[in-house]
């Protein structure tokens, strides 16, 4: 679980930001929102960031989504760019690097990585693991101006052989991860297995209100030995209120259209024998995700594109829920609330929070100021996002801003005591700003 992510010149945030799922002394709900993760130490489950349209709540699940993917992304090639994008609403944070910090505990042992980069190379990486209280270094990767090369100094406590320290530096170019590197270098298990392990199947790619859920949710159907996913979600929707009784992928064949026959032709990926083959065939295999309705008329069969946007989001959020309490999963979700009623969204994180076991954390974005004003709701889960007169983003955290604990957060939100909400004009405008009738 993470304790701590630190951000510093990514996007729109400038300086040094930190998200911490660490608690505060608030008793409220503890044994539901928080979860032991070594002797004497618990971390929250969740948090939630508030914050007006483009104040950089989304960034901070992008850099999240961006450090835990390219920690593990060994597809990069000599001179391509790592992707980075500095702060650049002023003439200097472009010319500067990029740092990430993230404090995680992993089988009872607190850990703490940072990663310091630009657009071309990483200059400094740094892995450290707390078996007491004084760090242990597991290496420190730093970049040599003069030789334009990454050099390694692995701790003695690292565990890895010489022939196996060597693999690993060999395979660490300039715009490679170590931890990347150690992935795809064939060495002894060592407490870098379970870095490893944590970034490629513990985090989830960040869900953005744009995301396809379909298709994520089929997959997931389809790759399971036993029914107990279905069986989940068709629980939750009928817990949710939902007259859904049944889910069910179809195989159904579709013509090739003249659009899709330029796609076939000039996909990459495919010989040129196995193009002929789908086009002399002239239909292609589609699956399609049907909802069976129970009413009072009988069981009717509908196809995934004449159900709402609400429902099919709300399956896969169904879906999401199912691997969080299943596996320890990190997942951030933006805007979760999209296209979804407050009455549903509070009952898909009251349902993670009381059955969550497994060190699962959700991070989420939302406009939805209805969970301000629960009691269910902790306030050092809650997060606020504010631009300074430099358009650079400040992350707040709730219990860090003096509110009396009892005074309703959601008053004060809306009485801008806690971060300024947008200004809104008069709803009034000049005529000749429009009008075309008086050019």
């Amino acid at each position: 679980m993470i304790a701590e992510f630190k951000i510093k010149n990514f996007h729109s945030i400038r300086e040094e930001q930190t998200l911490s799922f660490i608690p505060t002394n608030d008793p409220t709900s503890e044994e539901i929102y928080t979860e032991k993760v070594a002797d004497g130490v618990k971390l929250l489950k969740i948090g939630c960031i508030y914050g007006s349209n483009a104040s950089g709540k989304t960034n901070i699940l992008l850099a999240l989504d961006f450090f835990s993917h390219f920690m593990i992304d060994s597809s990069q090639k000599k001179g391509e760019a790592t992707g980075v994008i500095p702060f650049l609403l002023d003439n200097v944070s472009d010319k500067e690097k990029t740092e990430f910090e993230m404090t995680f505990y992993l089988e009872g042992e607190r850990y703490k990585l940072n990663l310091i980069l630009d657009g071309k190379i990483i200059y400094k990486e740094t892995l450290q693991v707390y078996s007491s209280s004084q760090p242990t270094l597991l290496y420190d990767r730093n970049y040599n101006d003069a030789t334009e090369a990454t050099e390694i100094k692995f701790g003695t406590k690292s565990g890895l052989l010489k022939k196996s320290r060597e693999a690993i530096e060999g395979n660490t170019i300039v715009n490679r991860s170590v931890i990347a590197a150690f992935g795809i270098s064939n060495v002894e298990k060592t407490k870098l297995n379970l870095v490893y392990m944590m970034f490629s199947e513990h985090f989830a790619p960040a869900m953005l209100p744009t995301n396809y859920l379909m298709g994520f949710i089929k997959k997931n159907l389809k790759g399971r030995k036993s029914d107990k996913m279905k069986k989940f979600i068709l629980r939750f929707l009928k817990a949710s209120d939902f007259n859904i009784s049944d889910i069910s992928i179809h195989n159904e064949e579709v013509r090739i259209s003249p659009e899709l026959e330029m796609f076939i032709k000039n996909a990459a990926g495919m010989s040129d024998k196995e193009k002929e083959e789908i086009l002399q065939k002239g239909t292609v295999s589609n699956e399609e995700l049907y909802f069976t309705h129970h009413t009072v008329n009988g069981d009717k069969e509908l196809d995934e594109e004449l159900e709402s946007m609400g429902t099919r989001r709300y399956m896969g959020l169904a879906t999401i829920l199912y691997n969080l309490l299943s596996h320890g999963t990190i997942l951030p979700i933006d805007e979760i609330e999209s296209s979804i009623h407050y009455e549903l969204l509070s009952y898909f994180i009251k349902v993670f929070l009381v059955n969550s076991k497994k060190q699962s954390q959700l991070i989420l974005t939302t406009h939805d100021t209805n969970l301000l004003d629960e009691d269910y709701i902790r306030r050092d889960t809650i997060w606020f996002t504010d631009k300074n007169d430099c358009g650079a983003t400040q992350l707040l955290r709730l219990s860090s801003l003096g509110l009396h604990k009892t005074m309703s957060v959601y008053n004060a939100y809306k009485q801008e005591k806690l971060v300024n909400l947008p200004f809104l004009d008069s709803i009034y405008l000049d005529k000749a700003l429009y009008d075309e009738s008086e050019d």
